[in-house]
Order: C-alpha cells, then sequence, then structure tokens
C-alpha cells in the first residue's frame, strides 16, 4: 500500500479532482495548507500605495489518498498532468509506502479497507 500526498494549486483542484475520479479514486482526504518554498514572495499593495504586504507562505491544497501497490503509477500520472501549468509553485508529490490500514466502520484491513466501493451516505451523530 501507498500513501500519496500532494500539495497542489488550489486553482487545479476541480481538474485533479475529476482526473482522480477517472482513474478510479474513491476517497481522498482534502486540506488546505500554507507553505513556502522556491515561489517568490508575493507582494500586495493596498489603498493607492499606501502600505504593502508580503505573502511569505503561500496557500495550496493538500490532497492524501492511499492506493494500492499496483495503482500508484496512475494515481501520480493523473495528479501530474493535471495540476501542472508548467510553472514554478505548481506543488510536489510525496509517495510513501503505509505498513497497515484499517477501516473503523466496517472493521476491514489491508487492501480491503481502501478499495473502492459504492459510496454510502454517512450518518453522522451528534
Amino acid at each position: 500500500m501507498k500513501k500519496i500526498e500532494a500539495i497542489i494549486r488550489k486553482e487545479r483542484f476541480e481538474g485533479v479532482d475529476a482526473a482522480l475520479k477517472a482513474v478510479g479514486v474513491g476517497g481522498l482526504t482534502l486540506g488546505d495548507v500554507m507553505g513556502r518554498g522556491r515561489t517568490r514572495v508575493v507582494t500586495t499593495v493596498y489603498s493607492r500605495g499606501v502600505s504593502t504586504r508580503e505573502d511569505e507562505y503561500v496557500r495550496h491544497y493538500k490532497i492524501e489518498i492511499l492506493v494500492k501497490d499496483e495503482d500508484t503509477a496512475k494515481v501520480v500520472d493523473a495528479i501530474m498532468n493535471s495540476a501542472s501549468t508548467g510553472g514554478t509553485g505548481d506543488g510536489k508529490i510525496f509517495v510513501s509506502s503505509v505498513d497497515e490500514v484499517l477501516d473503523i466502520g466496517s472493521k476491514l484491513e489491508g487492501k480491503k479497507a481502501v478499495e473502492m466501493r459504492d459510496m454510502a451516505p454517512v450518518t453522522v451523530h451528534s
């Protein structure tokens, strides 16, 4: 099993999501993240040049996906092709091994815990 973490531009998410669905990815985790890399600092000028603000950290989305080893290449390719603008700041993809996966609700383990199944409605208990 592999865990794929992708840091992508927010405006590229819809395309990435569609590409992941097209290759059979059923579930993913999405989060708002901020970070800095090689991208230059963005300077914003407010109110007729009275003040400026430099954004050292850039806002992106972080996607986390668990996949079977044999699906890793096609999922990575789907992200690469749909997230890329060809410019700096497009993001990064990290692939790491996962030793164990357990599904809390179904008690399934390993590959069965991440296999794509028909999506059932979720009951939220408050």
